[in-house]
């Protein structure tokens, strides 16, 4: 099932975790709402990132090197208690994989007071090829958060399908996670995150020998637009669960990764 889980793994979003795909698909923790409703608006958010391996779901899909990223996403906001939101999410790849990774999602992000909700769904392409058979297809996901205190945010994930890579069998990626806020304290206003999440990706119809376990933990420094953020990897895909490139790269063992994001929106621009 080895080659099953380097499908699964090089065609499955996010996170992830923290720069990739599944960060782009994770509501901000949530402040109290305003007393005064803002009125409706349209915005266009946008970024890119530079990191030095893509990894999704714990698993490499860069091959352990670098990968360029961007993304761009269109808002509409009735009010300051939800967003509705489109956008497409891109990523260089290795090269045995495909030629590129690009997401399209959409969903709607909703909040009120302490508590977020953010659901949609993403559609995975990877145009200039596949992997073992491994096709374009969607997943359904639903991300709830809860803003504990001013400096502690909780939350968790679930992302599933009922048709993984085109191929009939289900699969299901669950995660929780928690992110701590430190006081500043350097002289300019950079704010500093510690964070850290745990996953399982779990897979149905006779493929549960296949499920894995994923985690990290890191700490991110934004300054206005810019984001570096530096994260310690792992799994639990060992032994003769090991996943390993056709370049014979271990995929998936533990390794550090340093992500320099830029992200901003019209709203934003002077």
């Amino acid at each position: 099932m080895k080659k099953l889980i380097l499908a699964a793994t090089t065609a499955v979003a996010f996170t992830a975790g923290p720069a990739l795909a599944a960060d782009l698909y994770k509501a901000p923790p949530m402040e109290p709402m305003p007393a005064v409703a803002a009125p409706p608006m349209f915005d266009v958010s946008f970024g890119a990132a530079l990191t030095t391996d893509y990894i999704l779901r714990g698993i490499s899909q860069s091959n352990r090197r670098p990968a360029v990223q961007g993304y761009f996403e269109g808002q509409f906001i009735p009010s300051e208690y939800f967003t509705i939101y489109a956008g497409v999410w891109g990523s260089s790849l290795a090269t045995y994989i495909a030629d590129a990774e690009f997401d399209i999602y959409g969903g709607v992000r909703l909040s009120y007071d302490r508590f977020g909700l953010d659901i949609g769904y993403v559609h995975y392409t990877y145009p200039g090829g596949s992997v073992n058979g491994v096709f374009d297809y969607g997943e359904f996901y639903a991300k709830p958060s809860f803003k504990v205190t001013e400096w502690l945010t909780i939350g968790g994930s679930v992302y599933g399908t009922d048709n993984i890579f085109d191929s009939g069998f289900s699969g299901w990626y669950y995660t929780g996670n928690v992110a701590i806020t430190l006081p500043q304290f350097m002289p300019v206003d950079i704010t500093t995150v510690i964070s850290g999440e745990i996953g399982r990706q779990t897979f149905g119809s006779g493929l549960g020998s296949d499920d894995y376990t994923t985690w990290n933990v890191g700490v991110a420094f934004g300054y206005k637009a810019m984001t570096l953020d530096l994260r310690y990897y792992d799994t639990d895909l060992r032994g003769t669960k090991a996943v390993f490139s056709p370049t014979g790269r271990n995929l998936a063992n533990s390794t550090f990764v340093a992500t320099l994001k830029f992200d901003t929106s019209l709203s934003k621009l002077p």
